[in-house]
């Protein structure tokens, strides 16, 4: 619901702060106070577009602020666009002279039709206003589905759809891997092949790396290691030849001296070291060998490495990984024949429960809309419009998610006028008493919490503005009613009821907004009764008009 609306430099009113209440609420005052531009500020919160003419006189921007209740229709709505939400939901518009108009919401700036979107499901502006919801052919369908109180059968049905629509893409996705099945299949096979042939193994690629390096180095490491063998043991003046001399004199001198006796056997122990590093490194030097055969091999393996790596993925695990799924998809193919199968059986078996589904839903919809055509007909006739033909269409269509039909409601205010879609009536007091019908008697079905009533009372009074009074008051039992009026007959029924006045300061007109009750209200209901005089009757008789309003 609507809680509070703060308008400011729009048109007269300069610093406005209304706050609303559930039930129903009306806005009167005399001509030319402004009562209609509430309507005009709300409508702007809605997306109507903002005009300069609209800034006040004197002020450089117009701007419009909304604090609704929250609806859980839109919290995920919202949450899509990235706008976070908690208590309120507040919208803003904002104009000024020369600039484009902005649209927020909590906030956060928004474009125009996001804003349209979101006030659709929280605000109903009945008049000549292009959000009203009865004005979109799908909200028809909608309402008179929650009057045959369709829930559980249309969740089934949608469930079913649901299943069926994913069983034909399933197929679909099939059919068209079958158009290249046999090139398909070769593929596939042929990769499998490369990589299984492959064979590749862990850690294989840092061993043939390794294993190249000492094929490549085979003869530098042969040279090398001849060389220290050589200079060790072999030629004349080797390091082994010159340790022994030297441990032969080491010998000697320990005869003369015990002392050097550790030092002695150190010079051994370094001896037998260099006699282990010739033999090791003789046994080294003759395993060395250099084959080309090998070599090339290796090479060849670690090219057909890389080779899959790029074209399969960069470890191993990718590459088993990449295996596993060509062997699926090739399994997939090779019984697609019986895949398809089991989903054409699938879909037919699904189909024949929808179609029941869906004539079950027809037949409902049809019982439901004689109802629903005969309730509002009903109220129509109380309204005065006892010329009046409302009927609701319900036409084939494509099975979708809703079933097999398409529902709207045609009228023709005028004998002799054909029945044409409720959007094309063009009389505002018309709209304004066909959707209080229509309002009254789905007020459990439809979920916009608030409704504005522009011009209902237009080219009524007596008894039918009664009429219109008791309507507004049933209705508002389920929805916040706001209703601009200026019968007396409509003020009476209100639960909360707001005075617009117009003060002329010096040169400029300023409009006030007043909440009345009591005495005040009772003086309010007796100018609209008599006019600007008021006389004790008078007073007398507004007195009845409100006692008789509450009763009801």
């Amino acid at each position: 619901m609507l809680k509070l609306l703060k308008i400011s430099n729009f048109a007269l009113m300069e610093e406005l702060t209304i706050e609303f209440d559930k039930g129903l609420t009306v806005v009167t005052g005399e001509t030319g106070t402004g009562k209609s531009m509430i309507v005009e500020a709300i409508a702007t919160l809605c997306g109507s577009r903002m005009e300069h003419v609209l800034i006040r006189s004197g002020k450089d921007y117009a701007e419009v602020t909304g604090v609704f209740g929250v609806q859980p229709a839109i919290v995920e709505r919202l949450k899509q666009s990235g706008i976070s939400i908690e208590d309120d939901l507040i919208i803003r518009r904002k104009i000024e002279k020369g600039k484009r108009q902005n649209s927020y919401i909590n906030d956060q700036i928004v474009s125009v039709n996001l804003l349209k979107e979101i006030a659709r499901e929280i605000v109903d502006l009945i008049g000549q206003y292009e959000n009203q919801s009865l004005f979109f052919a799908k909200n028809h369908l909608l309402l008179l589905d929650s009057f045959a109180s369709l829930g559980d059968v249309k969740t089934e049905y949608a469930k079913n759809f649901q299943a069926y629509q994913q069983a034909h893409k399933e197929l679909e996705a099939l059919l068209e891997k079958i158009q290249q099945k046999d090139d398909k299949i070769d593929y596939l096979k042929y990769q499998i092949d490369e990589i299984e042939k492959a064979n590749l193994q862990p850690d294989e690629e840092e061993e043939l790396n390794a294993e190249r390096d000492l094929l490549t180095s085979s003869e530098k490491r042969s040279l090398l290691s001849g060389q220290i063998i050589s200079n060790i043991y072999e030629e004349e003046g080797s390091l082994i030849e010159r340790t022994a001399q030297a441990k032969k004199s080491f010998d000697e001198l320990c005869s003369h001296d015990n002392k050097l006796l550790k030092l002695n056997e150190k010079l051994g122990i370094m001896i037998s070291s260099i006699d282990d590093i010739y033999r090791e490194l003789s046994s080294y030097h003759s395993q060395i060998e250099f084959s080309q055969e090998r070599l090339d091999f290796v090479q060849d393996r670690l090219e057909t490495i890389n080779k899959m790596r790029k074209k399969y993925g960069e470890t191993l695990q990718e590459i088993n990984h990449y295996l596993g799924n060509l062997r699926k998809d090739l399994t997939t193919i090779e019984t697609q024949d019986e895949t398809i199968k089991n989903l054409q059986e699938r879909m037919k078996n699904t189909e024949i429960t929808l179609n029941k589904q869906a004539r079950q839903l027809t037949e409902r919809r049809r019982k439901a809309a004689v109802t629903l055509r005969r309730k509002i007909l009903e109220l129509l006739l109380q309204l005065g419009m006892k010329k009046i033909r409302f009927e609701i269409q319900i036409t084939d269509k494509e099975m979708d998610e809703t079933g097999k039909d398409d529902v709207e409601f045609f009228i023709s205010t005028n004998p002799g006028e054909d029945l044409k879609p409720l959007r094309k009536i063009a009389s505002g007091g018309e709209i304004s008493r066909i959707s209080l019908s229509l309002k009254t008697v789905l007020s459990e079905a439809d979920r916009i919490p608030t409704i504005i009533f522009d011009e209902v009372d237009t080219g009524i009074g007596g008894r039918i503005a009664e009429a219109v009074g008791t309507l507004l008051a049933k209705t508002s039992k389920k929805h916040q009613i706001i209703c601009i009026t200026h019968l007396p007959q409509i003020s009476v029924f209100a639960d909360n009821h707001i005075l617009v006045t117009k003060e002329i300061k010096g040169k400029q007109t300023f409009a006030q907004v007043t909440r009345i009750d009591g005495a005040t209200r009772k003086l309010e209901i007796a100018r609209m009764l008599g006019g600007k005089e008021i006389t004790e009757k008078t007073m007398e008789h507004a007195a009845e008009f409100l006692r008789k309003g509450q009763e009801k």
